[in-house]
C-alpha cells in the first residue's frame, strides 16, 4: 500500500508531476487501546492489538465494497456504517479515543534512509460538514476597547438589543467607533499566541476586526490582506509576506497540536501532516516533509466562523471600571467546504 504526497497543491487538485510516493507498512489507531492494521498480501486486513493478539481478519474485497457503499451514500456524521462493518467482524468502533490531533498513524518505509517511521496524520474530510481547525470557546475571546464618539449607557443598551451579530457590529461602526486590541481573555491562550510570536495576539485581533466588516468574505487569506494594507505592526519590509507568515504559523500549529486552553510547548501530534478526503473519495496528502505545502493548504482553505454568542459570552458592549467601552470578539477557524 502506498500514499501519494501532493506538492504545490493548495487547491486540492491532483498534480501528477508533484507526487512522491511512500510505502505504508502498517496503519495504527488508538481506540481504548492500540490496534494495528496489517495488510495480508491484498487478501485481508489483519487487526492486532499492542500485545500481538489478533482481533479480526477483514477480507480486502469486503472492505473495499463497504468503503464504496459508504462513499456513494449520502454522508451523514450520524451514520455509523463503518462501525457496523467492524462490529460484524467482532471489532471495536473506528471512533478514536485519542486526545492528540492525529487521527491515524502510518508506519512508513523511508527508502532514502532505509528506515521505517511511525507518523501521525490528521484527517479532514470534505464528505460532511467542514471541520474546525481552531475550536471556539470562552478561551478564544479577545477583548477590545472602543475609541471615537462617546457612547452613552442608553446607546449601549440599544446596540446590545440588536439580535444579530453583524447588524450589531455595523451599528457600532456606523457611530464612528473604532476597535482596538486590549487583551486575550484566557491567559493560557494568550500565552500560546505569545509562544508563537509576541505580535500574534494583536495580529489575530486585527484579523477579527476584518471579519465583522460588512464587506468581509470571512476567509483567512482576505483577512490577512486587509491587515497587510493597514500594517498595524508597522513592519518596514515586505508587509504581505510578514503577515502571511504569521497566519501560517498560527494555522500550522493549530492544525498539528495547539489548542487554546492547553499550554502549548511546540510539540506536534500530527507530525506526518494532513490527509484530505475529497468528495469523490480521492485522498490528498500534505506531508510535513513539505511544510510549505501544508502551510499553503491551510492558508488557502480556511475561514473565520462565528460560534454561539450567548454560549461564549461575546459580542456585547459593556463599560469598564475605567469608564471606557469594551467588547469581546470570538476566534474560531474552520475549513472551507
Amino acid at each position: 500500500m502506498s500514499i501519494a504526497a501532493i506538492s504545490n497543491d493548495s487547491k486540492i487538485s491532483k498534480n501528477i508531476t508533484g507526487r512522491m510516493y511512500s510505502t505504508i507498512i502498517n496503519v495504527i489507531r488508538n481506540e481504548c487501546k492500540k490496534y494495528e492494521y496489517k495488510s495480508n498480501r491484498a487478501i485481508s486486513i489483519v487487526i492486532v492489538d499492542n500485545d500481538g493478539n489478533e482481533h479480526a481478519h477483514i477480507s480486502m474485497a469486503k472492505f473495499m465494497d463497504e468503503s464504496e457503499k459508504l462513499l456513494n451514500s449520502n454522508y451523514d456524521t450520524n451514520n455509523h456504517k463503518e462501525e457496523e462493518l467492524f462490529d460484524t467482524e467482532k471489532f471495536i468502533s473506528m471512533i478514536t479515543g485519542s486526545k492528540d490531533n492525529s487521527d491515524i498513524h502510518f508506519v512508513i518505509q523511508d527508502l532514502q534512509v532505509c528506515m521505517n517511521h511511525e507518523l501521525g496524520f490528521s484527517i479532514k474530510s470534505q464528505l460532511g460538514s467542514p471541520s474546525t481547525l481552531l475550536n471556539a470557546g470562552k478561551s478564544t475571546n479577545i477583548t477590545y476597547y472602543l475609541s471615537g464618539p462617546a457612547i452613552s449607557n442608553e446607546e449601549i443598551e440599544e446596540i446590545n438589543a440588536i439580535e444579530n451579530h453583524l447588524p450589531r457590529m455595523k451599528a457600532i461602526l456606523e457611530k464612528g467607533c473604532q476597535l482596538h486590541y486590549y487583551d486575550v481573555e484566557h491567559q493560557t491562550f494568550k500565552n500560546n499566541l505569545l509562544f508563537l510570536d509576541t505580535c500574534m495576539p494583536e495580529f489575530i485581533a486585527e484579523c477579527l476586526i476584518y471579519d465583522i466588516l460588512p464587506t468581509s468574505t470571512h476567509t483567512v487569506k482576505d483577512a490577512v490582506l486587509f491587515v497587510s494594507q493597514k500594517n498595524p505592526l508597522k513592519f518596514p519590509g515586505d508587509v504581505a509576506a510578514f503577515y502571511k507568515h504569521k497566519m501560517k504559523v498560527l494555522l500550522t500549529d493549530a492544525a498539528l497540536g495547539m489548542t487554546p486552553a492547553k499550554e502549548w510547548k511546540g510539540k506536534y501530534d500530527a507530525n506526518g501532516g494532513y490527509l484530505v478526503v475529497k468528495t469523490n473519495g480521492d485522498i490528498v496528502c500534505y506531508h510535513f516533509y513539505n511544510r510549505n505545502d501544508v502551510e499553503d493548504y491551510l492558508f488557502n482553505n480556511t475561514r473565520f466562523e462565528r460560534a454561539s454568542r450567548t454560549r461564549y459570552k461575546f459580542g456585547s458592549l459593556y463599560r469598564g471600571e475605567d469608564g471606557r467601552v469594551y467588547i469581546k470578539l470570538n476566534l474560531q477557524i474552520r475549513f472551507n467546504k
